[in-house]
């Protein structure tokens, strides 16, 4: 039934973009599947804003945010670029399109109106500084896909270009910069009101990842009679764990407490393919509590056991996996195969990613509650991984955590949280990508009219020819990192 409305929602939209195209008038024109309506409704509204004397200062301020913002995005991307040279999985092509439906991460619900009033700012921004300077506004107008996906305000730009360089600085470096300050406002929003307002149910960790039985976004409160209070208390307990026994653990999941069993040794993460374990039925959540007799107590014992090992030895495991004990005999194949290492020549290889309880703190696999609440505050982590938290699937903040807190007016509250977010995440997308030093974007005009600022104090005669130049070259060298970001991991996953 959804599919149906899905599919007679868009063939209405190509039929309308049909209609548009034979008889749009001067109101209404196709740019690809979008349909722009220009007005001049608004016009007197925008007249109005602009008439006080603050913008002009606003603009001055703008031009500084977007220099900075500039410098900034210019170096994010050439680490970037340094940084794909280290990635050998493949990157999706749509995770550098900020647009919801096409970018995976981007939410539809949220992201929707989020890039709409993104745009909307941006572009009332440039109108707005646009009539400080005295430049006509030709017209205004919506763009739709099938919603209203953002604005935009059309000035004169025949008149524009004419200005001087600082009256272009300020209309160009509005849009961006307004971006740039929504999104400081929604961190603010964020850490000083939201991020405190996440307090646990109960004392415990949550695990991130699936633990046996125990399904990630779950809080361990209780392991044996003991009660769970951090990671500290966590680790004490776990560190006297035997292995191939069995420990009654408790933990809250999906809004229920649970009264589970845990059997302690290596948890097997992965399998590498056509390897030993894959053939012998080894799975990835299988834990291996016994190799030939030796108890895996600890994932150092693990790698230290498969090191003193040779291929086509033959190794008895004692296993467990959905609540049945195992034991299997697997021959050992060369490492060699695998890993391509001269040095691995000869060594016996099973084919397993592992880790143990222990180690799952070390990767933040096991946390404290006031992690996933901290992670909404930026002064409280990494600002990188606060940009992040979409790609870890973690905004909208997932539903299995937020049975873990309390929060006030629930139904409101994570609705809300989410959406701010996206304000802070699209608008910082959208203000910091168009301050980039490369043209057509608002960063590459200021960034040309500063090279022949420049080139004209030092008395360079053909200054604009000059600066033309430059920032024509800077322009193509920012458009080939963007894309190598993506096309040179790509590359080394293929080889």
């Amino acid at each position: 039934m959804i599919l149906e409305i899905i599919v007679a929602i868009f063939l209405a939209w190509g039929i309308l973009l049909y209609a548009v195209k034979k008889k749009g008038g001067e109101h209404f024109s196709l740019i690809g599947p979008l349909i722009m309506w220009k007005t001049e409704k608004g016009k007197k509204l925008v007249d109005r804003i602009a008439k006080y004397r603050a913008w002009k200062t606003y603009g001055d301020i703008s031009i500084i945010i977007v220099s900075i913002a500039m410098i900034l995005t210019t170096w994010l991307v050439i680490r970037s670029v340094y940084l794909s040279f280290k990635i050998k999985h493949a990157i999706s092509p749509r995770l550098i399109i900020g647009l919801p439906g096409i970018n995976p991460v981007i939410p539809i619900g949220y992201g929707i109106v989020a890039i709409a009033l993104a745009i909307i700012f941006h572009e009332f921004s440039h109108g707005i500084l646009a009539r400080v300077a005295k430049i006509k506004i030709n017209s205004l107008g919506l763009l739709f896909l099938i919603l209203p996906v953002g604005a935009f305000v059309e000035p004169d730009e025949e008149k524009l270009m004419e200005e001087k360089r600082i009256k272009r600085a300020r209309v160009f470096a509005a849009g961006p910069s307004t971006n740039i300050i929504i999104a400081i406002v929604s961190i603010l929003l964020l850490a000083i009101i939201f991020s405190p307002a996440i307090t646990p149910k109960e004392n415990g960790v949550i695990v991130g990842t699936s633990v046996e039985n125990i399904p990630a976004w779950s809080m361990i409160t209780n392991i044996d009679g003991h009660s769970i209070h951090n990671i500290q208390s966590f680790n004490e307990i776990v560190s006297n764990f035997q292995a191939g026994k069995q420990y009654n653990i408790t933990y809250m999941h999906d809004g229920k407490t649970i009264n589970g069993k845990y059997v302690h040794g290596i948890i097997v993460s992965a399998i590498v393919k056509d390897s030993p374990a894959e053939k012998n039925g080894i799975k990835a959540g299988c834990v291996i509590y016994e190799i030939n007799g030796e108890k895996m107590n600890n994932i150092s014992i693990f790698q230290n056991f498969m090191n003193s090992t040779n291929e086509n030895e033959k190794i008895n495991i004692s296993y467990y996996y959905h609540g049945s004990f195992n034991n299997i005999t697997i021959t050992l194949a060369d490492k060699y195969a695998f890993t391509h290492d001269k040095n691995d020549k000869g060594k016996g290889f099973i084919g397993v990613e592992a880790v143990d309880v222990e180690t799952l703190s070390k990767f933040n696999l096991i946390v404290m509650p006031s992690y996933f609440a901290n992670l909404y505050n930026p002064f409280k982590t990494n600002f990188f991984v606060f940009v992040s938290l979409p790609f870890h699937g973690l905004s909208p903040f997932p539903k299995e955590l937020v049975t873990l807190y309390n929060v006030p007016v629930a139904t409101i509250f994570w609705p809300l949280l989410n959406f701010i977010y996206w304000i802070f995440w699209l608008n910082f997308a959208l203000g910091t990508f168009n301050a980039l030093p490369a043209l057509p974007l608002d960063g590459g005009y200021i960034f040309k009219d500063g090279i022949s600022w420049l080139a004209e104090k030092m008395r360079y005669k053909k200054y604009e020819k000059l600066a033309a130049y430059i920032s024509s070259a800077v322009s193509y060298i920012i458009i080939i990192a963007i894309f190598a970001m993506i096309l040179i991991p790509n590359i080394r996953a293929m080889l």
